[in-house]
């Protein structure tokens, strides 16, 4: 959902429900220079090597103002044009799957949906032909006759079953749609009344169809104006659109037709889109694209919650998005703490081996001194030693050397605890889960969020507010002019 989310365009193909049509006719579907600079030092760079910065910068550029060139036009984008070209591309462009029957289609057309395989892919090679006709000049009424006149052999054999798929695209809004010219009238005689609700653009796309189909209807609106949620402000020179000012791209849009009807311009909103601080400074970018990232996690976990555990009521009322995303947050506030405690668990523990270690080195040290008086005093005499003080002197020297071996080894241990302590102490964990700059960046998507949704968070179903996420558009997003 965020703002700079590229969304390719792609053919979603169900493999597993893939028919065995694609065998017998059916084509499967084919598959900034960085310039990084330290700060300016006197005398350290010099003019050689900032004429280069500065023609890199320059290329840098051009190439950005070359690739905006390029990506403007959509209409124009070859992959755009080879996405939707062809029969394949008429039917993705209707969202109907290309090599088979759709739900409506065998339940309008069942001894066509129980035939052989050889009648249903003559079925889909009329209904994709009719599509292109279709989408190829969008301008005009594409009539029963055209039709069947500009049907390719051998599909124009069967008129009636030809008859009935066109009837049928018709009436389910798949052809003759939007702003055309018509080329028969609207049949004078009405066949019944119907009252349409609302004079937004379902309500009136819906009393259009209904009248070409022969009805009398009658539009109601509440408000002074018609559109709905498309509204334009204007005041003086001043003029801007208060919604529907964005095409979430044209994959399966029928406002791809609208636009070729209307002769509209359609261009690529650009991905750049800087975040300014209250004081008027950019936001940094790293800090941007973390909370972005923290954002996205934000509402898969949301989606985890609802749709893997089913936690979607709340002592009996639904939860909304936004207390299922302030949930989240708090949640990940105390694991901010519990890392915090358990750092800090971390840290004593290593404190007290070291204080451990520290008491044994101060018992070796002492237990040396002591024997090494002993050994000493032996070795002193002046006299030849005895057997006493031949085993005294010998097991003195036996214990100083493995205490001296304990020391090491005591010495080594000391030396990796405060080496791990001082990795702990250097890295700890942060204090806050978010701090009030990431919070502000983090509020910034989620009104974006409810700017997209047209409502707050606190309105929005947990469990159903990303339903249509599977039938959304391909494409990327664009504004028309």
């Amino acid at each position: 959902m965020s703002r700079r989310k590229k969304a390719k365009l792609e053919i979603k193909e169900d493999k597993d429900e893939k028919s065995s049509l694609t065998e017998q006719g059916f084509p499967e579907t084919s598959d900034k220079l960085k310039v990084s600079s330290n700060e300016k030092k006197a005398g350290q760079v010099t003019s050689g090597r900032a004429s280069v910065l500065k023609k890199e910068k320059k290329d840098d550029l051009k190439k950005e103002k070359d690739s905006d060139k390029q990506e403007d036009s959509e209409l124009d984008d070859p992959i755009i044009k080879d996405l939707f070209s062809g029969l394949e591309g008429a039917a993705f462009q209707s969202r109907m799957p290309f090599d088979k029957l759709t739900s409506t289609e065998a339940a309008c057309f069942p001894d066509i949906a129980s035939a052989a395989l050889q009648t249903i892919k003559v079925f889909l090679n009329i209904r994709n032909r009719i599509l292109k006709m279709w989408l190829d000049n969008p301008k005009q009424q594409l009539i029963l006759d055209h039709a069947i006149e500009n049907m390719e052999q051998p599909y124009n054999s069967d008129i009636p079953l030809l008859k009935r798929i066109h009837a049928f695209l018709e009436r389910n809004g798949f052809i003759n749609y939007g702003i055309f010219k018509r080329l028969q009238p609207i049949p004078k005689k009405k066949y019944g009344k119907v009252i349409v609700i609302g004079a937004g653009i379902a309500g009136l796309a819906a009393a259009q169809q209904l009248q070409q189909f022969g009805l009398e209807v009658i539009v109601l609106e509440a408000r002074d104006r018609v559109g709905g949620r498309i509204a334009t402000f204007r005041k003086g020179n001043y003029i801007a659109d208060l919604g529907a000012m964005v095409v979430t791209g044209l994959g399966g849009n029928p406002v791809t037709t609208l636009s070729k009807q209307i002769d509209m311009e359609l261009h690529r909103i650009r991905q750049k889109c800087p975040l300014y601080q209250s004081c008027g400074v950019t936001v940094d970018k790293d800090k941007d694209e973390m909370v972005e990232r923290e954002f996205n996690r934000l509402l898969e976990a949301t989606s985890y919650l609802s749709h893997q555990l089913d936690f979607n009521y709340a002592g009996n009322k639904p939860v909304s998005l936004g207390q299922a995303l302030e949930w989240v947050i708090k949640l990940q506030e105390k694991h901010v703490k519990e890392r915090q405690i358990q750092h800090l668990k971390s840290v004593i523990d290593l404190q007290e081996k070291l204080m451990a270690n520290e008491r044994e080195l101060v018992r070796v040290k002492e237990t040396m001194q002591e024997i090494n008086v002993k050994v000493k005093e032996v070795s002193n005499l002046e006299s030849k030693r005895d057997l006493n003080q031949e085993f005294v002197y010998r097991s003195g020297i036996r214990d100083l050397n493995a205490l001296a071996k304990e020391w090491d080894q005591l010495k080594v241990q000391e030396k990796e605890i405060e080496d791990k302590l001082a990795e702990l102490e250097s890295s700890p964990p942060s204090d806050v889960y978010l701090s009030s700059q990431d919070r502000q960046i983090l509020d910034w998507h989620f009104a974006n969020l409810e700017f997209a949704n047209a409502t707050p968070l606190s309105n929005l179903s947990l469990k159903h507010w990303d339903q249509d996420d599977d039938f959304e558009f391909t494409g990327n997003h664009l504004t028309g002019m």
